[in-house]
């Protein structure tokens, strides 16, 4: 199968001493990397350096760079932390979408014309996101901005909404990107992914158990998403469901008291954690709460921790846990997951799959299946012809990845995805591997969610 990925093998290395993974210390690779002033990118040929640009008059970029395809090159645009904190979510996403591009190419493109998929690492951050985002558009001309992975990054949307560019295969993560009205995703938001999971979880837990898990102690990386999924649950959820979150703990990157976190949560009172965080900060709480898991509602997770890694590194620990996800889990015995199996391990056999990996390549399949309506109509290939092709599409499947998704901008306002699937982790077979538990569940019908049949 070649050699590990460097991501992974840090990891392994770290867990060489202890059950599987050494919770009082945190791997480099997963730190912080601050506010460098400098952007490096990628076009699949290798490094390059960036200088960081100026301001320019974007109205002016979009009328004139990039706006129109007439050749037989189509330049896509992703963000992606490749480095940083979280490149473990970066690079599966970054995987599935460069995956998608390179099979289609190989099978001479979409109408006979080539993707070329242009990336820059942004190491998670908002200043780099931002450097990286005019890069693509005023220095290398991307038509668009396709797949990406920027959660922390807010200004990014703005700017390309100004710059006349279509974002297709946003990350699904940050609100703005929701209301914007250039952005098309098959992502779902975090509302959304909250009213799936938690109401499904908590009544799974009260049906099998015979006892609800009415109080919740919740672990949350100190970051706008993850406390949006906690504000959702303790103004909206909770009180519909008469559960209560009665511990949170607000962690960072560095936080290594795992053992302690969870002891004092369980002496609260907690009856199960929430896990809002990165996959390597859910590992460590799993391994520091290994003797010591809370009753009856164990552990749920949110869609950050839904790689194969979280279970390979934590083990056991995450037996029977639940988190959610807006394409259909890749662990799926399905003609559509099957070929994205075989895509994505095609061209990198080392691939981390999760959900993630499923976004990305669910993410280029969109990017081409708009591209390939709109030269199918003979209509010329402009920024908004995108946009016009997206807003008649109101029901999208992502070739068997997703269901239903209202394509139209903004998702926030059209619906969205409100399709949402729930995973569970399970052992049973030896090696822990996400599977199906649920799903999928229409979001606008579970009794939970505060406009019914429609968007809030």
């Amino acid at each position: 199968m070649g050699t590990v990925p460097f991501v992974i093998t840090i990891l392994l290395v770290v867990a060489a001493c202890g059950p599987r993974f050494d919770p009082s210390a945190i791997p480099a690779f997963l730190q912080p990397t601050g506010n460098p002033t400098v952007a490096p990118t990628s076009t699949g040929a290798g490094p390059a350096t960036v200088a960081p640009t100026t301001q320019t008059n974007t109205r002016t970029i979009a009328g004139q760079k990039g706006s129109t395809v007439t050749g037989g090159v189509i330049k896509v645009g992703g963000l992606f932390p490749e480095s940083g904190g979280l490149s473990t979510l970066g690079k599966a996403a970054l995987d599935g979408a460069r995956a998608a591009f390179a099979e289609a190419n190989s099978k001479g493109g979409i109408r006979g014309k080539q993707i070329k998929f242009v990336t820059c690492d942004d190491q998670a951050d908002d200043t780099q996101s931002l450097a990286c985002s005019r890069k693509l558009v005023e220095q290398e001309g991307v038509f668009i901005m396709g797949p990406s992975f920027t959660p922390f990054s807010l200004s990014p949307v703005n700017y390309l909404k100004n710059a006349g560019v279509p974002w297709v295969g946003y990350d699904g993560i940050n609100i703005e990107g929701f209301e914007a009205p250039n952005v098309v995703t098959v992502g779902s938001p975090i509302e959304e992914m909250a009213h799936a999971l938690l109401p499904y979880w908590y009544r799974k837990i009260q049906s099998t158990t015979g006892t609800a898990p009415s109080k919740i102690g919740a672990v949350v990386l100190d970051v706008a998403p993850a406390q949006t999924y906690l504000s959702e649950a303790k103004n909206v959820i909770c009180p519909k469901l008469g559960c209560q979150i009665i511990a949170e703990q607000f962690v960072t990157y560095q936080t290594t008291q795992y053992t302690t976190i969870c002891s004092n949560m369980i002496a609260k009172g907690a009856q199960a954690i929430w896990i809002i965080t990165d996959p390597a900060s859910a590992i460590k709480l799993l391994t520091g709460c290994r003797s010591q898991r809370p009753q009856p509602g164990g552990f749920l997770g949110q869609h950050g921790i839904y790689l194969d890694l979280t279970l390979d590194q934590s083990g056991p620990a995450a037996e029977g846990m639940f988190a959610n996800g807006a394409v259909l889990p890749d662990t799926e015995d399905t003609p559509a997951t099957e070929e994205m199996r075989r895509v994505i391990r095609r061209f990198n056999s080392n691939a981390t799959f999760g959900y993630f990996a499923s976004l990305g390549y669910s993410s280029a399949l969109m990017v081409m299946d708009l591209v390939d309506r709109i030269l199918a109509d003979g209509k010329a290939l402009t920024r908004a012809n995108v946009l016009a092709a997206a807003r008649s599409i109101g029901s999208y499947n992502c070739r068997g990845l997703c269901k239903s998704v209202n394509l139209s901008p903004p998702a926030k306002q059209t619906g969205g995805n409100h399709n949402v699937w729930i995973v569970r982790a399970d052992f049973s077979t030896g090696k822990g591997r996400w599977v199906k538990e649920a799903g999928p569940i229409d979001v606008f019908t579970v009794d939970t969610w505060p406009c019914p049949g429609k968007p809030c």
